[in-house]
């Protein structure tokens, strides 16, 4: 394992999180689901593009 490595995981890490924490914060008060379709999309879609600008490579 690489610097470059733990590197790529620290941001994808820092990207799901911030993902998950603006969609949660934009859910009405009463909004307490245990699956959320949308946080799903939404970190497919923010990890599907950073693994396009920085893709993940031995």
């Amino acid at each position: 394992m690489t610097h470059l490595d733990i590197a790529h995981a620290a941001v994808a890490a820092v990207l799901i999180f911030l993902t998950i924490w603006l969609i949660r914060r934009n859910d009405p008060p009463d909004a307490k689901r245990r699956w959320d379709w949308r946080i799903f999309v939404g970190v497919f879609i923010v990890m599907t593009i950073f693994n396009i600008v920085w893709p993940y490579s031995h």
